[in-house]
């Protein structure tokens, strides 16, 4: 099959745990497409030669000023398919429906309450489109009321009367929800352009375009856009369309290679493709969010400066129903060096030092029930310096060094030399390994990173320092020769709070502000040497002391078996060396129902969000005012229990390696 070079997404971003599920949502939808030897395929009326030669794809009409696109070649081939996967399947799920509707009437609520609408739901895709569709993110910077539009473009040959009766449906309910219709012309072609009486003291503008005819549907929430697609259509553009552009090309190209091979062995094929211009995207992102930061750093601007734009565009593409892989996803991060130096990128950009490095089999000190395994080959210490300037630009002022220092020379202070006892004492892999508890409680969920250490003893004493002065620190007496440092918050009188995890939220306002909650109320700390269950020694930090000291002992006693053993685990392994991982930068296997366990039960019970998990804490300082103080706003009290459908979730795997001018990422979960 050829692959295409497009893309396209959903009407518009929410907010919190929403954007979430719908992301999630519409990925699931979007990504399930058979192989075109399926037996549904003969489901699909095909079009006539002529018809088909006379339609433009999406892409040959879009600007290359597009900011993402998600396109889906073939809606009712993906239709048809979606039965037969693992995420079909749990749709389709007796058990599921109570859940399923309920999301189906949110989900137009949803839509009903957004405020830039595109008129055209989910539902009318489905039973419009005969072919592609396509939905895409274009800005309009210079426009402060309206700086970003979003447009659906859908394939509707052979759909006449479908088309012809979704519109008018659409026409009646705008009207009733107080739309007011004016009819264009343009290109010989009618286009009702709907509008709002803006209420006193609104300032931003809402507007739906929509136009079709035989061949397809757009929809917009500015009237130009359209338009401009007419325009397009006729053959008289107004500039160079998204496929011309060489950035688009190179990522889907470059995607649609690696994608070849596994196409062909497997017998799936393409389902969706996907493409984003990221500082663009960035932007159009925070709008949709509407977010107020008044005096808080602009993250967008702040990383342009800093180097980042060195990162051009990604995408990639999707495949689903192969014969090994439920679905698989190749994509590509395109970001040329800025440099000759090695570095390869200029200022705070330079963190990006992802390293290749051959593949290694997953430790044996990795216990059993490991739900998740994370590894990346960083140059740590380039990185960490390539920091300072970035933190000085956030905060407006030199501090970085002054940081430092003073974290050597304050006599108040644990006194720790960075640059030249820390540094250059860690080695250049980091592992991060996920877990979680029985029965499903709020602390469950664990955590533990590991970074492998050059010379242990100088990490071990730079530790025992830093705790020292940590007033909520204690020793824990639980390993011979492994120093176990324990904090928990609030065993201290003292008013000390020095977060391990700080932010961008940045207030510079004078005033005194109100002190954030940590993102940890407890974890451990240490250094473990290399024994027998370990080829080397790691810095350990962990959300629970309890998964340390596990960790440590399996290191200090030696494991005969571990995750890396299972059956499933080598199946997973097998599939990546299969897919290229010879030389990842990082890579990545999961057990999906043991990861989505703890978070799902405590989603059912409605408790996520009190979970004491870092994801959890993040979430309730960025959105705890966004449910409108709905206790249960996606109605999961409705989800059956786990075993009921765990068995849909199947394990997966993933990497990506550095390239001279990037990143080339894989991913995929199992048949």
């Amino acid at each position: 099959m050829k692959l295409h070079y497009g893309v396209c997404p959903v009407n518009r971003l929410g907010k919190g745990i929403d954007v979430a599920f719908h992301l999630a949502l519409i990925a699931a939808i979007f990504v399930a497409v058979p192989s075109y030897s399926s037996a549904q395929e003969a489901d699909v009326p095909p079009l006539a030669p002529k018809e088909a030669a006379n339609y433009t794809p999406a892409i040959q009409l879009l600007p290359d000023t597009v900011a993402g696109l998600v396109r889906v070649p073939n809606l009712p081939r993906l239709r048809a398919a979606w039965k037969e996967t693992n995420l079909g399947k749990l749709v389709e799920e007796e058990s599921m429906k109570p859940f399923i509707e309920a999301q189906r009437a949110r989900t137009k609520n949803y839509f009903e309450s957004i405020g830039n609408k595109i008129g055209i739901r989910a539902e009318d895709l489905y039973d419009l489109s005969s072919g592609e569709v396509v939905l895409s993110w274009l800005p309009f910077e210079k426009d402060k009321r309206r700086p970003f539009a979003i447009c659906a473009i859908a394939d509707v040959r052979g759909k006449k009367v479908q088309t012809e009766q979704a519109v008018a449906t659409i026409d009646k309910d705008l009207k009733a929800g107080g739309w007011v219709r004016q009819d264009v012309m343009h290109r010989e072609q009618l286009i009702r352009v709907y509008n709002t009486k803006p209420k006193p003291g609104q300032l931003k503008v809402e507007q739906i375009a929509i136009t079709y005819n035989d061949d397809r549907v757009i929809a917009a929430d500015r009237d130009s856009v359209v338009t401009d697609l007419l325009d397009a259509v006729a053959g008289d553009p107004k500039g160079n369309a998204i496929d011309t552009l060489d950035d688009f090309k190179t990522v889907l190209t470059r995607s649609g290679q690696s994608m070849r091979a596994p196409i062909k062995e497997g017998g799936g094929t393409v389902a969706a493709e996907w493409f984003i211009q990221p500082f663009k995207m960035g932007r159009i992102i925070r709008e949709s969010l509407d977010v107020d930061r008044g005096n808080q750093v602009d993250v967008i601007k702040l990383l342009e400066n800093q180097g980042f734009d060195a990162i051009k565009a990604a995408g990639g593409i999707f495949a689903v129903a192969g014969q090994k892989y439920d679905l698989l996803h190749r994509g590509f991060i395109l970001a040329p060096p800025t440099t000759k130096q090695p570095s390869r990128y200029e200022k705070a950009a330079r963190i990006l030092q992802f390293v290749n490095h051959p593949y290694a089999e997953i430790p044996l000190w990795v216990h059993e029930d490991t739900a998740s395994f994370n590894r990346v080959h960083l140059r740590i210490e380039e990185a960490f310096w390539a920091s300072e300037t970035l933190i000085n630009e956030a905060f407006g002022d030199e501090i970085f060094r002054d940081i430092i220092e003073g974290i050597r020379d304050d006599e108040d202070g644990p006194q720790i030399d960075i640059e030249k006892n820390v540094l250059p004492n860690l080695d250049d892999e980091i592992i991060l390994l996920t877990d979680n508890t029985v029965p499903t409680a709020l602390n469950s969920e664990r955590m533990l990173v590991a970074i492998r250490v050059r010379d242990a003893e100088a990490i071990k004493l730079a530790i025992r320092k830093a705790m020292e002065v940590e007033p909520d620190a204690s020793k824990m007496d639980v390993l011979p020769d492994v120093e176990i440092w324990r904090v928990q918050r609030g065993e201290s009188e003292e008013d000390f709070d020095p977060e391990l995890f700080g932010d961008l939220d940045l207030d510079f306002a004078e005033e005194e502000t109100e002190k954030s909650a940590p993102l940890l109320d407890h974890w451990a700390i240490a250094v473990v040497d290399k024994g027998p269950g370990s080829d080397a020694g790691y810095l350990m930090f962990s959300s629970h002391p309890d998964l340390l000291v596990l960790s440590a002992t399996r290191i200090q006693q030696g494991a005969e078996a571990g995750m890396g053993s299972a059956p499933s685990i080598q199946s997973i392994v097998e599939s990546l060396k299969s897919l290229g991982c010879n030389e990842p930068a990082f890579d990545r296997v999961v057990r999906l129902k043991l990861s989505l366990r703890t978070k799902y039960e405590l989603l059912r019970e409605g408790k996520l969000k009190e979970s004491d998990s870092i994801m959890a804490a993040i979430y309730r300082r960025s959105f705890e005012d966004e449910d409108g103080g709905q206790s249960d706003p996606l109605n999961a009290a409705k989800l059956p229990p786990l075993e009921e459908v765990e068995k849909y979730f199947n394990d997966g795997g993933s990497y990506f390696e550095t390239t001279e001018d990037g990143w080339a990422l894989t991913g995929f979960l199992l048949k």
